[in-house]
């Protein structure tokens, strides 16, 4: 599905990652330490990496959607806000190891709040919100759940 506001891509999601990016693939801005793994998330200001959580390599899909408000999926068991930096919108992507997708959102703002959230319904599922925001948000779990994610602990920001 497309439009200018919503993509949905299915995503083969392989090596425990998927991303989002507005920058091209970076080695460096790639690394794991073993901060990043306890916390299930490497951030950087235009690139973003997430755990999916299952480690098998899988195909599901991935709705990434601009929005004024963030509004909780109700099949949501991980939630997770970072802020997400727009620095060249013709090379925004969502990606694994294996795939990547270019993205044609009609982002008109540079500063995000972006929630990933992690949804099981028939299927797992991954949703990317991004909401146009003046304020940078603090990193942090919107939820408690079952990978050891607390509701408002926060996010270090790097490789750590």
């Amino acid at each position: 599905m497309n439009n200018k506001n919503i993509q949905i891509v299915n995503l083969l999601i392989s090596h425990s990652q998927i991303l989002l990016r507005s920058r091209d693939y970076d080695e460096k801005l790639s690394q794991w330490g073993k901060g990043n793994i306890s916390q299930g998330a490497v951030l950087h200001k235009d690139y973003v990496i997430f755990d999916p959580l299952p480690d098998d390599a899988f195909g599901a899909n991935v709705n990434i959607k601009v929005e004024q408000s963030f509004n909780l999926d109700d099949n949501s068991q991980r939630c997770i806000v970072v802020p997400f930096f727009v620095t060249e919108q013709h090379k925004l992507q969502v990606a694994s190891a294996t795939e990547k997708f270019d993205l044609s959102l009609g982002l008109n703002d540079k500063t995000y709040s972006l929630f990933y959230e992690v949804c099981e319904g028939d299927e797992i599922y991954y949703n990317f919100t991004l909401v146009p925001t003046k304020e940078t948000v603090a990193a942090k779990f919107l939820l408690d759940d079952p990978w050891g994610g607390l509701k408002n602990h926060p996010l270090k920001e790097g490789v750590f």
